[in-house]
């Protein structure tokens, strides 16, 4: 059975050009398909539009945790995308039914937090504004798992009406049909209504479950592209880098049109849920955080793939983009004259914009990292050591992108690990083991 829930909103602050991705370069597409597993992004600090970080701060009652969350896991894939070329890389069926198991052992092996990644076409009709009930069910059930096991679920759209970090991905490139937006979100007024009507229905549908159980993360992995304008204007000069299209004065110049739907989304959240935690990734695509929502209670989440010719080895979807990730990599990374590139120092010194957030008004989680099942056994173990570490010492909680799957602890089939059956499954136990370790109480 369906029903529609009208939007009632005018969400958007004012009218733009409609974007459309048929007007990037091919070049663009490249670049931007690193940004899926964003690290190039870690080191672009934004700023808060001129207003002081201790001005927002005091600016906005906060419904973020007094300080971070003890959140540690994994992300499970059974809503991730509709498009069925994903089914080749990560084990999932595409029906929404999170298996019982997952978060069974999860909870057996002392992990107390879920990510599900959601594709809202799964429920929602072409219209975008009508939304089959029948089909939130799984999710339903998924915090009933949640509830049952003393896991925290996190929500999230990686895709929602008008964007996902995966349509910058060029199809010949990677071989990966993908089905994009028709409009953006950060541009056409009606899509950022449907944006809106898809919070506004979980919050109804989900008012008084308690945030210690629930969150909602508004969208994955946020990067605003030039308007269709800007393209233009780039597109006059004789030689084009990708570099332009996403350059530090580019993305500052855009952070304002993410923040203004991040604002609209949790306005309408909170008229109908106002106890609600709320997430959102760093800007852009999850590299940093975001000073103009310090103080307003939404806490911010990073992603770390840091550096991605070690993460993303020999992966699929971006050979061709991400220069060095054929070469078999080394941990430390080293340049081809030796010379170290990154090590746990660098890492530190990327991750530092997350430091003494709470002073700020903001709590922060990592809720995506990990190594593809490319990379071999024991850099991934090395490199898992220092960048918890070093996640440790922002006393920041994480996640894994994938339990069962390729950048997880189940039937990754990484060569040259040493894995444990455990009831049909393989297990790399030695990174289990890691994981446990690193996690504080």
């Amino acid at each position: 059975m369906e029903k529609v829930y009208p939007s009632k909103l005018n969400t958007s602050a004012h009218s733009s050009p409609q974007y459309t991705r048929r007007n990037l370069i091919k070049s663009v597409a490249a670049v931007a398909s690193a940004a899926f597993l964003p690290v190039e992004f870690a080191g672009v600090e934004l700023v808060g539009a001129g207003i002081p970080a201790t001005t927002l701060a005091s600016s906005a009652q906060s419904q973020s945790p007094d300080k971070n969350p003890s959140w540690y896991g994994f992300n499970l894939l059974e809503y991730f995308s509709t498009d069925p070329d994903w089914m080749k890389y990560f084990p999932y069926r595409n029906d929404g039914m999170f298996p019982e198991n997952d978060f069974r052992w999860i909870h057996d092996w002392g992990f107390n937090w879920v990510r599900l990644p959601m594709d809202y076409r799964f429920w929602t009709a072409p219209d975008l504004f009508t939304i089959n009930e029948k089909k939130i069910e799984p999710i339903d059930r998924a915090l009933r798992l949640g509830e049952k096991y003393g896991i925290h679920v996190n929500l999230c759209l990686h895709r929602a009406p008008g964007f996902c970090i995966l349509d910058t991905m060029d199809e010949k490139l990677t071989g990966i049909r993908i089905t994009k937006e028709k409009a953006s979100l950060f541009y056409d007024p009606r899509t950022l209504d449907a944006f809106v009507h898809q919070w506004t229905f979980f919050a109804d549908r989900y008012k008084g479950t308690p945030s210690e159980r629930l969150s909602f993360n508004l969208l994955n992995e946020p990067i605003v592209p030039p308007d269709a304008a800007e393209v233009a204007e780039i597109q006059k000069h004789d030689a084009v880098q990708t570099s332009d299209f996403f350059s530090p004065e580019m993305l500052q110049r855009h952070a304002k049109d993410y923040t203004r739907v991040a604002k609209a989304a949790r306005d309408a959240i909170r008229a109908h849920d106002p106890q609600r935690l709320i997430v959102t990734d760093g800007y852009p695509g999850g590299g940093s955080p975001i000073p103009d929502l310090f103080g307003t209670g939404i806490l911010q989440s990073g992603h770390t793939y840091n550096p991605m010719q070690v993460t993303h080895h020999d992966c699929e979807w971006v050979r061709g983009a991400v220069i060095g990730s054929d070469k078999l990599p080394t941990w430390p990374l080293k340049d081809d004259q030796g010379n170290i590139i990154c090590n746990r120092q660098r890492l530190a010194k990327d991750f530092h914009p997350w430091s003494g957030l709470s002073t700020q008004g903001a709590a922060i989680h990592f809720g995506e990292m990990g190594c593809y099942k490319h990379t071999p056994a024991d850099l991934v173990l090395a490199w898992f050591n220092d960048t918890l570490d070093v996640l440790g010492e922002l006393n920041s909680g994480w996640g894994l992108w994938n339990f069962r799957g390729p950048f997880g602890v189940l039937d990754t089939e990484r060569s040259g690990t040493k894995f444990e059956d455990w009831q049909g499954h393989n297990l790399d136990r030695s990174l289990l083991t890691l994981l446990q370790k690193k996690m504080k109480s």
